[in-house]
């Protein structure tokens, strides 16, 4: 059968959009997308940062670009909106706000179309910061600086195109792994991706993910998980777990997801810092 899946970037936040060889420039790339839709709903400043894209995306060789308005629900059935989902080759969310994102779009008819051509006829995804935690199934928001407090850690439904695997953003730069690994601890996720800032993981239909950029991809297993304290403890009591697997990835790593393990490198690489 043959999979027609589109593919799904996610992107860590601040990546540099004035670049011409950055993370943008390997998205429209890997992508080929010809159409994009950027869809600033989770920032306060919703048009304008449209516009920054839109001016990012149309450098970068596009040919259309359509920024996406869509302030509250009811803006979801705007016959224009509807009509930009069924024609363009890439639907882009930008960061901002991830729980005002998911409450807007979750059960529209948008939506629906955009996740129906996701993974049906080809429609590439990617978001950056909120705009890639938003694919996650669930959805985290809150805990920082927390540690391992029970109860930081808050978590509401998300697009679910990254189901079962939670997403991160701004990972290393405001060290969130103790904010995954608290969540991975509750046992309402297994698998976690934490993505740098100017840093991709780019996830082919075949769901291998390859990593582009500055920074780095740490992934999460919890599947082995000798033991948490999760559901014995009260509200703000420290977590306690044992055995959660890491791996981290940088610029030219690869990942299978369905085996959750790193592809090796045939030949060896040469990494070297960025200052």
């Amino acid at each position: 059968m043959h999979n027609n899946k589109g593919t799904l970037t996610l992107i860590g936040g601040a990546e540099d959009r004035n670049s011409n060889n950055g993370v943008l420039r390997k998205l429209v790339d890997k992508t080929k997308a010809k159409h994009i839709a950027v869809v600033p709903t989770a920032s306060m400043y919703g048009y304008e940062l449209g516009e920054e894209y839109q001016d990012t995306f149309r450098r970068l060789g596009v040919d259309k670009i359509d920024i996406l308005d869509i302030k509250e629900r009811r803006d979801t059935e705007d016959s224009r909106y509807l009509d930009v989902a069924r024609e363009a080759d890439m639907f882009f969310f930008t960061g901002g706000d991830q729980v005002k994102l998911a409450h807007v779009f979750l059960h529209t008819e948008l939506l629906k179309i955009v996740k129906d051509r996701h993974f049906l006829s080809g429609l590439h995804l990617a978001g950056t910061s909120a705009g890639a935690m938003v694919m996650s199934d669930p959805l985290i928001y809150e805990g920082d600086g927390k540690d391992f407090q029970k109860g930081a850690v808050f978590f509401e439904p998300g697009f679910g195109i990254t189901s079962g695997i939670t997403v991160d953003t701004h990972f290393m730069e405001r060290g969130r792994i103790p904010r995954i690994c608290a969540f991975l601890a509750s046992g309402y996720s297994k698998r976690g991706i934490g993505v740098s800032e100017d840093t991709a993981a780019f996830i082919g239909s075949d769901d291998k993910m390859e990593v582009f950029g500055e920074g780095t991809v740490v992934t999460f297993n919890g599947d082995k998980l000798k033991y948490s304290n999760f559901h014995n403890i009260k509200e703000d009591e420290l977590i306690d777990m044992d055995n959660v697997s890491l791996s981290f990835l940088v610029d030219g790593s690869k990942f299978d997801l369905n085996k959750w393990t790193q592809i090796k490198p045939t030949k060896r690489r040469r990494i070297v810092a960025k200052n």
